[in-house]
């Protein structure tokens, strides 16, 4: 069987590069094309796909890229699978905010993702409750949708050496892009709960929210919180992971994280380092409270301080629910498993 992959985002994006790992792993052959940016995109596509079609049994368009699944559909007459994630109105509109919901831009990202998900023959998404918003705000039928766990890149987030040193004060690492869902101010008003006791708090990231959330620091100024936002490389930032004792995921109360999944969660439990996350209904599609994660309320910095402290107070269970979602990522997450389902899927789907 051979694979045509083609995106608009860049191919070692996790959620591209996991499914072109998983299927090469299960004996497809994945050829793969890193289209350009602006409408030449659409000629490159069209360009390739000629080039390539007549061994082709299939077309799989990467991540953030709805105009090329409608594209591949029209021209190619091949089964064609967009890999999706999420909308690219929920990203923009809802969680970044980059215009009002009935504006002519909010229309126009809608438009896409409508489109995109009617003329291909399978979406993937990144969780159930994402099926259920795709199926109710596009209007499309749910057997038009699957759920794809998107997974890590297992070639960055690993465990370099299991016998690495932790930090030598209890550490916890929250790192990624700085968006409203993130709950970075959570965390910064939860850290300055915990001044008095014994513990260090990394924030890695930025994006939209780094003003604000500089601000709030300034003004709280907790004692235990390091705030950097430069650049650190995979291998940089894996260390830190490695040397941390705990890693926090999205903390807001925010209608996206309903539906989605954030990267780091992946990432902590293929790094086997314990995850502390809102217990918001995306998330909690994959992990249990308790036995596969720690959970805190959604927005609340003092549920969250109490959470780290638990985690802190408590070696042995920490350690027990560790070594769970360490499981969990080793048994159903590893990218040969996911592109594995995803094959068996696509074969039941008509085109």
């Amino acid at each position: 069987m051979t694979v045509l992959y083609l995106s608009r985002s860049k191919l070692n994006y996790s959620v591209n590069a996991v499914y072109i790992k998983g299927l090469r792993q299960n004996g497809i052959t994945v050829k793969t094309c890193q289209l350009p940016a602006g409408l030449r995109k659409f000629y490159e596509a069209v360009k390739y796909c000629r080039q390539n079609l007549r061994d082709a049994d299939l077309i799989i368009v990467g991540y953030d890229s709805p105009g090329i699944a409608v594209l591949m559909k029209l021209t190619s007459g091949k089964k064609v699978v967009y890999n999706a994630l999420c909308s690219i109105y929920e990203r923009l509109i809802v969680s970044r905010k980059l215009a009002a919901p009935f504006s002519f831009k909010a229309l126009y990202y809608w438009f896409l993702d409508f489109a995109a998900v009617h003329f291909a023959d399978l979406t993937m998404l990144e969780t159930d409750n994402q099926i259920k918003y795709f199926s109710k705000l596009f209007k499309v039928s749910p057997q038009k949708l699957f759920r794809a766990w998107t997974g890590v890149e297992d070639e960055v987030f690993y465990q370099s050496d299991q016998n690495t040193d932790k930090f030598p004060v209890f550490t916890i690492v929250f790192r990624g892009r700085l968006l409203p869902e993130a709950g970075a101010d959570v965390l910064v008003r939860g850290a300055k709960l915990l001044d008095d006791h014994e513990l260090k708090i990394y924030m890695l990231g930025d994006g939209p929210e780094r003003g604000r959330v500089e601000r709030l620091i300034a003004d709280l100024r907790p004692k235990n919180l390091e705030f950097i936002s430069a650049f650190l490389s995979d291998n940089e930032l894996r260390m830190i992971l490695q040397k941390s004792h705990l890693s926090l995921g999205q903390l807001a109360d925010h209608a996206r994280l309903e539906r989605t999944i954030p990267h780091k969660a992946y990432e902590s439990l293929a790094l086997k380092l314990p995850y502390l996350t809102a217990a918001n209904k995306g998330v909690l599609e994959i992990l249990v409270p308790n036995k596969t994660c720690l959970v805190c309320k959604p927005g609340d910095e003092k549920s969250l301080a109490e959470a780290i402290l638990w985690a802190k107070n408590h070696p042995a269970e920490l350690n027990k629910i560790t070594e769970n979602s360490h499981r969990l990522y080793q048994n159903q997450l590893r990218s040969h498993l996911l592109a594995n389902k995803l094959l068996g899927h696509i074969r039941t789907v008509k085109s």
